[in-house]
């Protein structure tokens, strides 16, 4: 008993009678310990500096992925990829990619937590009361996951705003886009180049690709993550409750160790990674095409050979990625009969739509592992009464 009571912060016997007594006035009506605008500020600059710092350690392995996906070859063609030129561009973008991550992070988080915070029901929005403000009349009180699901597309559409220019940036640099010009090439060339060839819109482009690929990702780590987090808690709940001493007025969300939302947040991040990368591969396709292109076709079976290929839509693309795997399918199939025609057809089309899958899949497992477990400790650390109430304190 001893040994539990060490670990949960929340029961009777390691406090003074006069915190105690504190305490149960406290539990009566006891006001939220932080205001949303207060919330808001705190969950951005945990946001900021959780994924700044993730995409700052993984940005070598997201320029090896987005070269894969740049077309111009038959699946991976690993001895383009694995060039002096790849090493050159390895830390190209590096740094735009870390400071806009860092607004996106926070823009994402704090908007994501917000909305949840107002789509669940009271008792669970604050944590630290009895007495929580009014829920508003024209929002819907929804259960963990849809609220969740839906909190986790308004955030990214939130973080749009920065994550898309960021993103047109990053990829032109990590793919050369750039290469003829003599001398170097760095964010704020590509910036100007972008403005000056295709106007502001220039840095929006593939939005709503980029929109279509990150909303599913979203709803599918975020989802995944506060599952594993519900699971986490029940588990421990169960412990804690079975206490006699145990605080019926302490905070419902518990501490994670770091190590648990390192494991819960590269899963999350490893599911959503590889069955969003469909619409990965089209977003590259889309921001590194060249509009030089469709006035000199490249070579046959690139996918900048489209004969339409001034509509450069996620449906243009989209629709040329599967007449090239048809046909590279067709090829193969000749003289093969209809089951193996068949099987050779969904072996291309998987290849091509999922070409760089498992590099973007463990990707993402770092960048959740390293993103998750910084973000519950930052958390932590600037709202400790959303864990544990004033009085509980030693």
């Amino acid at each position: 008993m001893q040994q539990q009571q060490s670990n949960y912060p929340y029961t009777h016997s390691s406090k003074p009678a006069a915190q105690l007594a504190h305490l149960a006035a406290a539990s009566v009506a006891r006001k939220p310990a932080y205001t949303q605008t207060q919330k808001f500020k705190n969950h951005f600059h945990a946001g900021a500096v959780s994924l700044s710092l993730s995409y700052a350690v993984m940005h070598p392995l997201d320029t090896l992925k987005t070269r894969m996906q740049v077309p111009g070859g038959k699946g991976i063609a690993w001895s383009a990829v694995f060039t002096r030129e790849t090493v050159r561009l390895l830390g190209k973008g590096f740094l735009i990619s870390s400071i806009g991550a860092g607004l996106q992070g926070g823009a994402r988080f704090s908007f994501y937590e917000l909305t949840k915070s107002y789509l669940l029901p009271p008792t669970s929005r604050f944590q630290t009361g009895n007495t929580p403000p009014q829920h508003p009349w024209f929002l819907p009180t929804l259960s963990p996951i849809p609220a969740t699901a839906i909190s986790a597309i308004i955030g990214d559409l939130a973080s749009s705003v920065i994550k898309v220019p960021r993103e047109v940036i990053t990829s032109r640099l990590q793919t050369g886009y750039y290469s003829s010009v003599e001398g170097g090439v760095n964010a704020g060339y590509v910036f100007r180049a972008v403005l000056r060839e295709e106007g502001v819109r220039g840095l929006f482009r593939g939005f709503w690709s980029t929109t279509a690929r990150d909303c599913p990702f979203m709803v599918i780590l975020f989802t995944t993550y506060e599952n594993f987090k519900a699971y986490h808690t029940r588990n421990l709940q169960i412990q804690i409750t079975s206490d006699p001493n145990y605080i019926a007025s302490s905070p419902v969300e518990v501490k994670i160790p770091p190590m648990t939302s390192t494991l819960f947040g590269g899963i999350s991040g490893f599911l959503a990674g590889y069955f969003t990368t469909p619409m990965d591969v089209i977003r590259t396709r889309i921001m590194t095409f060249k509009k030089s292109a469709a006035v000199t076709p490249p070579a046959s079976g690139s996918i900048q050979s489209l004969k339409s290929v001034v509509d450069v839509t996620m449906t243009g693309i989209s629709r040329e990625m599967y007449r090239q795997a048809s046909i590279q399918a067709a090829q193969k199939s000749i003289h093969s009969n209809g089951f193996v025609a068949s099987m050779r057809h969904g072996q291309s089309v998987y290849s091509t739509f999922f070409v760089g899958a498992i590099p973007r899949s463990l990707w993402w497992f770092c960048v959740c592992s390293i993103f998750f477990s910084t973000y519950e400790v930052m958390k932590q650390n600037l709202m400790p009464l959303d864990y544990e109430p004033n009085a509980s304190r030693k």
